[in-house]
């Protein structure tokens, strides 16, 4: 605990799964006003029963003029079910890559320069459906900025986040993993 905050005055947050703390409730503004964690960020202090959504204590009163979050139910996850399947779609790109490869073995120049790069592709797509989506959360009225890190590196950890952030079951989390463990033994045969 730092020699500045009392007991008292010391309250914990959540962030990315991650309990946090001790801070002071200034910090916590500070933590709100950079769009850092928001109202439906779990806080602690002691004398609270239980985690509370930060809209709900005396520190979300700033909050009052901000409307909640609309209903996950209501958020659309059409990107998400598209990056879900992706690994399929990339398994038919490979698999027409190899098909030209294989009908056109003397067409080097051509597969160098024009179809090498596609392998690039898949990167740059989930990336993209993340970041949309990540974007499609924030006017949603959900802070994504934690997110965004793993929306651009690793998709399946997009999905599981988003998931928890949203109080959804993963499942577009796990079709990822079924349809790339799919690619990858049908890329084996």
């Amino acid at each position: 605990m730092s020699d500045t905050t009392t007991s008292d005055e010391a309250w914990f947050y959540t962030l990315g799964g991650q309990r946090q703390g001790p801070v002071p409730a200034g910090k916590l503004r500070e933590l709100l006003a950079a769009q850092t964690i928001d109202g439906e960020t779990l806080i602690w202090q002691k004398g609270l029963a239980e985690w509370q959504p930060l809209r709900a204590t005396e520190i979300g009163t700033q909050l009052k003029d901000t409307p909640p979050p609309i209903a996950a139910s209501h958020v659309n996850n059409g990107w998400v079910w598209a990056l879900a399947c992706a690994p399929i779609a990339y398994l038919f790109a490979d698999i027409a890559i190899l098909g030209y490869q294989n009908s056109h073995p003397a067409d080097d120049q051509f597969f160098h320069v024009f179809l090498a790069p596609l392998i690039w592709l898949p990167l740059f797509i989930n990336a993209t459906l993340c970041l949309v989506d990540a974007e499609q959360l924030k006017r949603a009225g959900y802070s994504s900025g934690w997110m965004t890190l793993f929306a651009l590196l690793l998709a399946p950890v997009y999905l599981f986040l988003r998931a928890q952030r949203l109080r959804q079951t993963p499942t577009y989390g796990f079709v990822w993993i079924a349809t790339f463990i799919v690619s990858i033994v049908l890329r084996a045969m």
